[in-house]
């Protein structure tokens, strides 16, 4: 991130803020991602864990990423990655391919049940997030918490 760019607090957060702060974030992300896993479950067959995965390769050049990318995207670690990726090809919602200049290399491939999960279970991912976020938020507080989120999540 340019340090021009940069907000400099007035003053930096008391320690029982910033704890009531995190704790505030982890309770959000907690909570947000129980209530759309209940809806994306029964309504879809797969869990949110996999929609995201489906996300990411939908969006990606060829719908196709690296396992290990993939890992670092979702935070897990290269086992958990190649766990759940396993099963999402033994469902057949994606494939396997070896990459051709490194041996070593496997990426997940999109196939067209994938991508069929994936239209379906981003219908429902949206729904939840409507009813969700949109029931408790006032107008306006959407922007700001994004503003906020996007300073907390930029690169260094």
């Amino acid at each position: 991130m340019n340090p021009m760019n940069r907000i400099t607090p007035v003053a930096r957060l008391s320690g029982a803020k910033a704890i009531k702060l995190w704790e505030g974030i982890s309770r959000a992300h907690t909570s947000m991602t129980a209530a759309i896993e209940k809806d994306m479950l029964p309504k879809t067959g797969i869990p949110l864990g996999w929609y995201e995965v489906l996300a990411h390769l939908r969006h990606a050049p060829n719908a196709m990423l690296r396992f290990q990318d993939l890992a670092r995207i979702e935070g897990i670690t290269d086992s958990g990655a190649s766990r759940r990726l396993n099963q999402m090809i033994k469902a057949g919602l994606i494939d396997r391919h070896s990459c051709p200049t490194d041996r070593r290399g496997v990426y997940a491939h999109l196939t067209d049940k994938g991508k069929a999960a994936y239209e379906k279970a981003h219908a429902v991912f949206l729904s939840s997030l409507d009813r969700n976020l949109g029931t408790f938020l006032e107008p306006g507080e959407a922007d700001a918490i994004n503003t906020a989120l996007a300073r907390l999540t930029a690169e260094n």
